[in-house]
């Protein structure tokens, strides 16, 4: 497990518990889009432009999860260290900018080995 940090009532941050490695498309959205894409696949002979239109369709989709996924990811990790209580920024401490700058290199890591 790895520990980030979020938001408590007040406002400051706080750690909390997450898992090691949250997954950007859920594994039974990954399981359907990987079996349409074998049946696309499957079906080039019968039918080739069917084929490579649901093929498009299906990474169309999945880049669409990924997008929507890291963009969620984005505003969480900015959450974690920047802060606003009435009206006011409210600063993270070391440790929590510590976590911070983890979760951000965890997470550039596995873009960069896509």
């Amino acid at each position: 497990m790895t520990y980030e940090t979020e938001r408590t009532e007040s406002g400051s941050p706080g750690p909390v518990e997450s898992p090691a490695r949250p997954e950007l498309i859920p594994q039974d959205e990954r399981d359907t889009l990987a079996l349409r894409l074998q049946q696309s696949l499957g079906g080039f002979v019968d039918a080739p432009r069917h084929a490579v239109e649901e093929a498009a369709a299906v990474f169309e989709e999945a880049a669409d999860g990924i997008a929507a996924a890291l963009t969620e990811r984005r505003h969480s990790l900015r959450a974690n260290w920047i802060a606003e209580k009435d009206g006011r920024t409210v600063e993270a401490d070391t440790e929590q900018l510590r976590a911070a700058l983890q979760a951000y290199r965890d997470v550039t890591e596995r873009l960069l080995h896509i």
